[in-house]
């Protein structure tokens, strides 16, 4: 009984593993086409906004990488 229930978790775990990464992928790719929507068809005061985002960015890029911070 032990060696199914395992046979069946080592055949689930995947299939669960493979369909959240495809909705994240799916969702990924919803946000980046609208964003790249938004980008395209910028509003009033959005500009700040952009460079804010865009410093935090790569302030997060360099502290994980370790450029920043001083390993």
């Amino acid at each position: 009984m032990a060696r199914l229930l395992l046979l069946i978790c080592l055949i689930c775990v995947p299939l669960i593993v493979v369909g959240v990464a495809m909705s994240a992928l799916t969702r990924a790719a919803q946000d980046g086409r609208a964003l790249a929507r938004d980008i395209a068809a910028p509003g009033k005061g959005v500009t700040m906004e952009r460079i804010s985002y865009t410093a935090l960015i790569l302030l997060m890029l360099g502290v994980t990488s370790g450029l920043l911070g001083g390993l």
